[in-house]
C-alpha cells in the first residue's frame, strides 16, 4: 500500500474535548492499577525481608554447600515435572491445565484456564496437581510461581510449566518464598537456555540448592507472612478486577461508548 493511499484513507476521530475526557478516564483507571503493582510489589519486598531475618541470604549457605536439591525436598513419587504436550482441543467441562502465561503477579489466572479432555488428564496423570503445590514457570518467563488453591485439585499443566510438591521435611510457604529469594531467582535465571526461545530444563531446575531449615523455625515464618499473605491476596483482587475493568474502559471508548 502506498503512503498516497494510506494518506487518503478517513479515521472518524471523536472531538478534542471528547478525547481528552475519554484519556483522563483512562490514565485514572491506569493510575489504580500502578498503585495496586506498586503495593504487590512492597508486600514482596515485606516477606523477603522477613525471610532474609529469619534464615539470612540463600546464597551464603548456596556458597557453603549447606544445601539439599530440590529434587531432594519433594513428596515421595512426586516428582518435579512438566505436564500435558498435546493437550487437545478445548474441553468446556474439562481438567484446567496451567501455561506459561496463567501465572500472573504470584497467582494462577484461573478465569482464563485452558482445559482438556479427561482422557488426556488420565493419560498424564502423572503431573497432576494437588492443592498446595508450587507451580513454576519453566520457559519464557522462567522462574515465575504461584501456589495450588484448592479449586485446582487434580488439575494439570503443560510443557512450559513445571509441578513442584513440596515433601514433609519443607512448608509450602517457606520454598515458596525460598524459590522468589533473589538468590534463588538469578540461580534459575543463570541456567537458562536460549535467547529468543528461553527455557530451563528439568535436569537443571532438580539441582537447584535448597537450604532446609527446621519445621518449628518454618511454621514460624508460616506465622509471621500469613497477615501478609492475606493482604497480598486481597491486592492481588484488586489488580485482576481493575485489569478487566482497564479492558473494558479501552474496548468501550474504541466502539465511542465511553
Amino acid at each position: 500500500m502506498s503512503k498516497a493511499t494510506v494518506s487518503r484513507i478517513e479515521i472518524d476521530l471523536p472531538p478534542i474535548a471528547d478525547q481528552r475526557r475519554i484519556a483522563a478516564i483512562l490514565d485514572q483507571a491506569d493510575a489504580l492499577r500502578a498503585k495496586r503493582r506498586e503495593a504487590l510489589a512492597q508486600l514482596d519486598s515485606l516477606t523477603q525481608s522477613i525471610f532474609i531475618e529469619m534464615f539470612g541470604d540463600p546464597k551464603i549457605q548456596i556458597e557453603a554447600g549447606a544445601c539439599s536439591l530440590l529434587s531432594d525436598v519433594v513428596a515421595p513419587g512426586r516428582i518435579v515435572t512438566y505436564g500435558i504436550v498435546q493437550a487437545g482441543p478445548e474441553v468446556a467441562d474439562g481438567v484446567p491445565y496451567i501455561r506459561t502465561g496463567d501465572i500472573k503477579n504470584g497467582v494462577i489466572l484461573e478465569d482464563r484456564l485452558s482445559k482438556t479432555s479427561f482422557e488426556i488428564a488420565e493419560s498424564y496423570s502423572r503431573s497432576a496437581i494437588k492443592t498446595g503445590d508450587i507451580v513454576m514457570s519453566i520457559r519464557a518467563t522462567v522462574g515465575t510461581t504461584a501456589l495450588v488453591p484448592e479449586s485446582l485439585n487434580g488439575g494439570n499443566l503443560t510443557q512450559g510449566t513445571a509441578r513442584i510438591s513440596p515433601g514433609d521435611g519443607v512448608r509450602n510457604e517457606y520454598l515458596l518464598s525460598y524459590l522468589r529469594t533473589h538468590s534463588a531467582q538469578a540461580w534459575i535465571q543463570s541456567n537458562v537456555k536460549g535467547a529468543t526461545f528461553r527455557e530451563i530444563t528439568l535436569g537443571k531446575l532438580r539441582q537447584l540448592p535448597i537450604f532446609v531449615p527446621s519445621l518449628d523455625l518454618q511454621k514460624v515464618f508460616a506465622r509471621r507472612i500469613g497477615v501478609v499473605n492475606t493482604l497480598t491476596a486481597t491486592a492481588q483482587r484488586s489488580l485482576a478486577e481493575l485489569d478487566t475493568l482497564f479492558a473494558s474502559l479501552q474496548h468501550r471508548a474504541f466502539q465511542g461508548e465511553l
